[in-house]
């Protein structure tokens, strides 16, 4: 490098007008996103869930009136008590999800046979803001009031 570069290098500011309009932007970005993702989630408590496999309702469960719709082609009810129902619902063939619902306002999946076992590392579904997917098996755990575009996850 020759002196006269080392000279200019010496005598530029350490921020230029563009790098500072492009940090702006990218802070501005990252707080829209917060907000967007933190502030806006929905997290009332669970008034009810619906398990769908294959997008068809196998089983529904209201936590206030305590309500149940089965299917029993595909849900089956392995124990009850007076604060849970643990449920083995089941997709093809030997394929099945083990749902434990807390009657007092939660549902998580303990067990599954498939290979990646992602909706038994899910957490358990607390309030309206999330929900409980096994891609394998095409089940899903959707709040009542969860809000997915047109209700559909394409696989």
């Amino acid at each position: 490098m020759s002196l006269k570069k080392v000279e200019q290098v010496k005598a530029d500011k350490g921020f230029k007008l563009p790098d500072i309009i492009v940090y702006v932007v990218v802070l501005a970005l990252v707080a829209v996103l917060f907000v967007v993702i933190f502030v806006t989630r929905d997290d009332s408590p669970l008034k009810g869930i619906r398990i769908y496999v294959k997008n068809e309702i196998v089983y529904e469960y209201d936590f206030k009136e305590g309500q149940r719709t089965l299917n029993d082609a595909y849900t089956e009810i392995i124990s009850q008590n007076d604060d849970t129902i643990i449920l083995r619902i089941n997709t093809d063939g030997n394929d099945y999800n083990i749902v434990q619902i807390n009657k007092k306002g939660s549902v998580k999946v303990t067990e599954a046979n498939c290979g990646k076992n992602d909706c038994v590392y899910t957490p358990e579904l607390k309030d309206s803001g999330g929900m409980i997917y096994c891609s394998p098996h095409r089940m899903k755990i959707v709040p009542f009031d969860f809000d997915i575009d047109d209700g559909t996850i394409i696989i």
